[in-house]
């Protein structure tokens, strides 16, 4: 194995605001991080730069992103500093899920996208580029996704030995990387209404979301009869992503006197709109759908 030389210029150049590395690669021990850190240490005079840290967020504007593929079995690492960028893919065998664990033996990941090994792949890259093929391992310590691609939390090292440089070794170690998506919603008003005996109404329609959450519909419905009629609506369903659910709100006359009725021989406009608050960003999101309603 490659003795791995690291000066101290490189090191008191990047001058990072933490310290705590330990002499081993890949088993270094940092600070309470608000998002990431990631290390890399290669030979000397091979390309890699001897050893540099980033980490995201500080003053260079680091920034760290992890995404993992739509089945979990592969991780793309895209770190960038102004001026400088590194990218790392990582993937298990076909057919099995990214998980803690030693993956050995892994080659180099295919150039061709959707392409899958029946064996680790691994590659670890700087913008000095190059690397037939190599031998590598890495070691997943912990593991967290969150929704769709996103990472919550991933701790990680690896050893990358490429045909025509020297030995890389490193880690990752990174925490709420990918922000969550807000929740989307989606809402319809059905074409047809029921009208109510006290001169109300009932209008309904369909909901979906991507996430659970609790979203409240609401909105007005009016006619232009001889007077000026409205009415507002309102209603809570708890929605389950993955379904289209059914909502169902009447609406109560209150201008111009609340006595005013709704009549069968005009079309009702309805002005609708769903809406909640994401779970996981506290974000409002607010969706709306409006339409003429007959009502019977």
């Amino acid at each position: 194995m490659r003795a791995l030389r690291r000066t101290a210029t490189v090191l008191a150049a990047l001058a990072l605001p933490f310290t705590a590395l330990s002499a081993g690669a890949g088993t270094a021990q940092a600070a309470s991080m608000p998002q990431g850190e990631f290390q890399w240490a290669g030979d000397s005079g091979d390309g890699w730069d001897d050893r540099a840290v980033w980490y995201n967020p500080t003053v260079y504007g680091d920034t760290i992103d992890v995404t993992a593929s739509a089945d979990r079995s592969s991780l793309r690492v895209v770190i960038t500093r102004p001026g400088d960028s590194w990218t790392m893919d990582l993937a298990a065998p076909a057919g099995q899920p990214l998980a803690p664990g030693t993956y050995a033996d892994a080659v180099k990941t295919p150039e061709t996208a959707g392409t899958v090994l029946d064996r680790p792949s691994m590659f670890v890259n700087g913008y000095h580029g190059g690397c037939a093929t190599l031998t590598g391992r890495f070691t997943v310590k912990e593991l967290v996704f969150g929704e769709g691609s996103a990472v919550r939390k991933v701790d990680l090292s690896y050893q990358q030995d490429c045909d025509d440089r020297g030995l890389l070794t490193g880690y990752l170690m990174a925490s709420d990387v990918t922000p969550p998506k807000p929740v989307v919603l989606g809402v319809t008003v059905n074409g047809s209404g029921k009208l109510s005996a006290t001169g109300g109404a009932t209008v309904s329609g369909t909901l979906t979301c991507t996430k659970p959450v609790k979203v409240a519909i609401g909105g007005s419905a009016s006619q232009e009869q001889p007077k000026f009629v409205q009415g507002s609506l309102g209603a809570e369903v708890d929605c389950v992503p993955g379904r289209t659910l059914t909502w169902q709100a009447p609406v109560t006359v209150h201008t111009p006197e609340t006595d005013t009725p709704f009549v069968k021989s005009e079309p009702l406009k309805v002005l609708g709109h769903a809406s909640a608050t994401d779970p996981d960003t506290a974000q409002y999101v607010s969706v709306s759908a409006d339409r003429w309603v007959k009502l019977r």
